[in-house]
């Protein structure tokens, strides 16, 4: 996205969106714990190629990681169809 926000997708449809301005907030603590999000045996696919993590990557993994700390205990609030 031209305005420095990522949209973070996945297999299932779901998507994150990384805002860059709470990226700019969290910066500090993105920069030194974003090697932290990885899984094992994932890759991250960015536009540079599998497991680089430039600025993008790394607010990309910064998004990934809400979707796996929502996993833990999930809760339905709202269910919202569209093409993606």
């Amino acid at each position: 996205m031209k305005d420095g926000n990522v949209l973070v997708r996945y297999n299932h449809p779901a998507v994150n969106l990384v805002l860059d301005s709470i990226a700019v907030q969290h910066w500090t603590e993105i920069e030194s714990n974003h090697q932290r999000a990885l899984a094992t045996d994932e890759a991250l696919i960015t536009p540079l190629g599998s497991n680089v993590f430039d600025d993008f990557g790394k607010k990309a993994l910064f998004g990934r990681c809400f979707m796996f700390m929502d996993a833990q205990e999930p809760r339905v609030t709202q269910v919202v169809r569209g093409n993606i």
